[in-house]
């Protein structure tokens, strides 16, 4: 029986609900210290029938957002931070401008409605950085906003961060496994980098570059069938970044992508 098969003979089992299309989502790993487990995580995409109690079992149409609010198996954690997450990923980066600027482009995304966003400004010190930082986070946090700083682990602990994006040179540097109480989001340029964040258990990947950029002129572009050929191996969200934005998003779809990311794209769009 393939995993297919059992999803489908499960939820008719047990829903009275025949699936009719389904994706794989996630591979988590968790260790409970007694027990290990694997969940082999899927997206049913679409389905035929009205979901009932097939066998008494309690039964709650529950939103997204609402999920957070219940008791659930700590190996489930990943499973809903990534329902939670979105299908844009924007970035405020430090090559369009300085401190201020970033703050007014944060402020420009935030009313267009973004619910994750990147800070990245790696041409800041470690105490311009933390200020702006604290500054941005408090600015997401009125919002429900959530914000990655692109940092390091212990950095984005020192400042009570709830997220961090790992470059790939950080990600692998990192200690694992990765801390619970911090969502983690890394970079990837290769097949092997995706492999190793799977591994990690992060809860998404940037693949990059797709295309050729403004900001990394000399970088070779994947193209989208190398990224789809990559991504599509891989029980992992996976965002493409590079010479993408939020009008690509149809499009990135259909080439195994999670969602898209981007800066200039995304800043252009706010005026």
């Amino acid at each position: 029986e393939s995993t297919y098969q059992a999803l489908k003979r499960e939820l008719t089992e047990e829903l009275g609900i025949t699936i009719s299309s389904s994706r794989p989502l996630l591979d988590i790993y968790h260790d409970y210290g007694d027990l290990k487990v694997h969940l082999d995580v899927h997206q049913v995409d679409s389905f035929h029938g009205i979901p009932q109690s097939i066998e008494n079992q309690p039964l709650k149409w529950i939103a997204i957002p609402e999920l957070k609010r219940y008791a659930f198996p700590a190996a489930n954690k990943k499973i809903i931070d990534n329902l939670n997450l979105s299908d844009y990923y924007p970035i405020v980066d430090d090559s369009l401008g300085g401190a201020e600027q970033m703050l007014i482009h944060l402020s420009g995304l935030l009313a267009q409605g973004y619910s994750m966003i990147q800070l990245r400004a790696k041409s800041l010190d470690k105490e311009s950085f933390a200020k702006l930082a604290k500054t941005a986070m408090e600015l997401c946090n009125k919002k429900g906003v959530t914000l990655f700083l692109n940092t390091s682990i212990d950095a984005a602990l020192a400042l009570n961060a709830k997220a961090v994006h790992l470059s790939v040179d950080e990600f692998h540097s990192a200690q694992l496994p990765l801390p619970e109480n911090l969502l983690v989001s890394t970079s990837c340029h290769s097949e092997q980098d995706l492999r190793q964040a799977q591994e990690a258990c992060v809860l998404f990947a940037v693949l990059s570059p797709v295309a050729k950029t403004k900001s990394h002129p000399a970088a070779t572009p994947l193209g989208w069938e190398l990224f789809s050929k990559i991504s599509e191996k891989f029980k992992l969200p996976v965002f493409a970044l590079g010479g993408v934005g939020p009008m690509d998003i149809e499009h990135a779809r259909l080439m195994r992508a999670y969602g898209v990311a981007g800066i200039r794209a995304f800043i252009n769009e706010t005026g």
